[in-house]
């Protein structure tokens, strides 16, 4: 099992590399080049295939090289990609290419999304039952850690190594793990019962085994998963142009959001999944889900005092925190859902629609901060998550399970 685990770590780490990059690095040295927070918000959309790539995600349950590793003929070609794409980064920068910059971040999160539904099909493939926890907790640690990477420690290394440095250390991790990957053989790895065989015209099987399994559960359900994620993100979405704006420099927030900020979420990963386990998922998402309100409210009201490292890296570490607990929560829930034949289209469909409220959320979360400032659109998102706890309690009668 410990093979399976350290892979699958692996790699949903190298996924998480690009977004955290986006989502934390990027809007930063954005802010830092006088772009309007209109800008940096809209930036987000360059992650726009991972909400599309529900469109493929079926394909990628469908076909494969059976002898090669039918989820490896899909993560192997996505991996070789996203290694290309960071070393063409690594001789552009925006202040010089911005268009060519943001062309190149889409083409990356094309290959990165692809890969994860392949990933995401892997898990379903060669988990047992006793094994799904371990492995969501991999997932879900990897990717936030890749996130946390990709931003927080690659953005406080751009003062040392500057753009070009932080993308030949995002091409040596991405290779590493394709080392680990190319000598892993899936087939020894997958238990004999698990990977259902599509058998005549198996890619319309695919799609009304797909359709089912989604109709099994209600509009409520679907816009709560993106519910979940509006709030936090509308709040959260200004927390590092704020503190650039407050006078902390490139250097220090990095170092918050990658260390401190990495070390909290993978606790709050670690103590979600332990609730979840005992108490389920609704009380440890209802409970992590106000603690993130509750600090993104807190931020808020930070913003209009004299911002310090130790008081910004506080309440951002718990803040993490917090969201680590909420990440492992609402992807328990999904993979519970899932049903096994169809698990790589039907878990991109859950966060697909988990990231659609994050989407919502960004550009308006830029356009209001533009407009109102720092403070109201901060306290706003954290009301807003923290009303996701209530709304947890009252969801059980809609969850239908396979």
């Amino acid at each position: 099992m410990k093979h399976k685990i350290s892979l699958l770590f692996a790699l949903y780490f190298c996924q998480g590399l690009p977004g955290g990059f986006l989502a934390v690095a990027l809007p930063v040295l954005l802010r830092a080049q006088g772009m309007s927070l209109t800008t940096v918000g809209f930036s987000a959309f360059l992650s726009a295939p991972w909400v599309l790539k529900v469109l493929w995600a079926p394909l990628v349950d469908r076909f494969g090289w059976k002898r090669f590793g039918r989820r490896k003929s899909w993560i192997v070609p996505s991996h070789l990609g996203v290694m290309a794409i960071c070393l063409a980064l690594a001789f552009f920068s925006p202040d010089r290419s911005l268009f060519a910059v943001a062309l190149l971040f889409l083409v990356l999160n094309i290959f990165a999304a692809t890969q994860d539904i392949g990933v995401d099909g892997l898990a379903v493939d060669i988990l047992r039952e006793d094994e799904m926890g371990p492995g969501n907790m991999a997932q879900i640690s990897g990717f936030k850690l890749g996130n946390l990477f990709g931003g927080g420690v690659l953005l406080a290394l751009s003062g040392y190594l500057g753009w070009r440095g932080d993308f030949f250390i995002m091409f040596a991790c991405v290779a590493a793990a394709m080392v680990f990957l190319l000598l892993s053989d899936e087939r020894r790895l997958a238990p004999r019962r698990q990977a259902a065989q599509v058998a005549a015209e198996p890619g319309r099987s695919v799609l009304r085994r797909l359709i089912a399994a989604l109709g099994r559960q209600g509009l409520v359900f679907w816009f709560f998963l993106a519910y979940v994620k509006f709030g936090e993100t509308l709040g959260g979405a200004m927390v590092k142009p704020m503190l650039f704006d407050k006078g902390l420099s490139l250097q220090m927030i990095g170092l918050l959001d990658g260390t401190v900020g990495a070390i909290c979420t993978i606790a709050g990963g670690v103590l979600g999944g332990l609730l979840c386990r005992s108490r389920g998922w609704r009380f440890s998402l209802a409970l992590f889900i106000a603690m993130q309100g509750l600090f993104l409210i807190c931020l808020g009201l930070y913003s209009g005092l004299e911002i310090n490292p130790v008081g910004a890296g506080i309440l951002n570490g718990c803040e993490n925190l917090a969201g680590g607990g909420v990440g492992v929560s609402v992807f328990a829930l999904a993979m519970s859902l899932c049903d096994r034949e169809v698990g790589a289209s039907q878990f991109t469909v859950s966060q697909v629609v988990y990231m659609c409220g994050a989407y919502a959320a960004y550009p308006l979360s830029g356009r209001l901060a533009d407009a109102v400032g720092y403070l109201p659109v901060m306290i706003a998102g954290g009301i807003l998550a923290m009303t996701v706890s209530v709304i947890a309690w009252k969801m059980s009668p809609v969850i239908r399970r396979p």
